[in-house]
């Protein structure tokens, strides 16, 4: 990241807090981030991005999840694979990690041109996710968590 670019984002920044454990081992809970408006124009969102929404539903709650599909891309999910246009997608979260657990329901989306598919990291404990509500809106979108602050020993661009 260029020093211009460190700047802006330091500058049309808002702090966020976690709260909860669905995006560990990324983020814990009571950290606290910077969020930057995600603009098309600075840098479009990607995949592996870590945002915070609205809920897509319009209920209440804000969410800080992980971007695993993008606008325009068909996303399944498949005996706890993820595929993007089927493609497996390789990750470091499995979706269930359980043996005890029986396999998870197949989902599957095929995003609008404003659409995003998240997801929790900690795919277990991550309920509120588009496994339960879907795709989110573009305009449902907070901003991208860029760096997290707090506490120091947490510090580092995300």
């Amino acid at each position: 990241m260029s020093i211009y670019q460190t700047l802006v984002h330091l500058f049309t920044s808002r702090p966020y807090k976690i709260e909860g454990n669905s995006m560990l081992p990324s983020l814990n809970d009571g950290q606290y981030v910077l969020l930057t408006r995600a603009s098309r124009t600075l840098r479009p969102l990607e995949r592996g991005d870590i945002v915070v929404h609205r809920h897509p539903m319009g209920l209440d709650g804000i969410y800080v999840k992980r971007i695993i599909g993008l606008p325009g891309e068909h996303v399944r999910i498949d005996s706890g694979q993820v595929y993007v246009n089927e493609v497996p997608l390789e990750e470091d979260c499995p979706i269930f990690n359980n043996p005890d657990q029986e396999d998870p329901p197949q989902k599957e989306w095929w995003n609008d041109a404003d659409e995003y598919v998240v997801m929790g990291d900690n795919r277990l404990d991550s309920h509120d996710d588009s496994r339960a509500f879907g795709t989110v809106p573009a305009a449902q979108i907070l901003g991208r968590v860029w760096l997290c602050y707090w506490p120091p020993t947490s510090w580092g661009v995300k």
